[in-house]
């Protein structure tokens, strides 16, 4: 478990150690998006993406809203922003059909999934 790893420990492992709370989530959701197989489709996802998380993360975890700040919203289970995307695109995985490039039903199940994951 390298959570509680000194910097000494993991250095000579030879390992590179990269907090989540400066890797973020972006990462994961360009590789995510990469690997879908249309590009007509990850091009509505990564518009979709651009316009959604963002101001919902911002507004959830940081309680801000078009750059003001406003009451953080309370949880139940505590989440990180990787755990709110990693859901996102588990949920986008299981219910997006494979073969649709209608961006009018890539939305619906976006929002929808984007609804219960975040």
């Amino acid at each position: 478990d390298l959570q509680h790893a000194s910097p000494a420990t993991i250095s000579r492992c030879g390992m590179v150690y990269v907090d989540p709370k400066n890797l973020g989530y972006v990462p994961f959701w360009t590789k995510w998006v990469n690997g879908r197989a249309q590009d007509e489709e990850r091009v509505v996802l990564r518009s979709l993406f651009d316009k959604y998380v963002p101001p919902c993360i911002d507004r959830i975890l940081d309680g801000i809203e078009d750059g003001k700040a406003v009451a953080r919203l309370h949880g139940i289970i505590p989440q990180t922003n990787l755990n709110m995307v990693t859901q996102l695109c588990n949920m986008m995985a299981a219910m997006l059909p494979s073969d649709t490039v209608d961006e009018a039903i890539i939305e619906a199940v976006f929002v929808c999934a984007l609804t219960w994951s975040v």
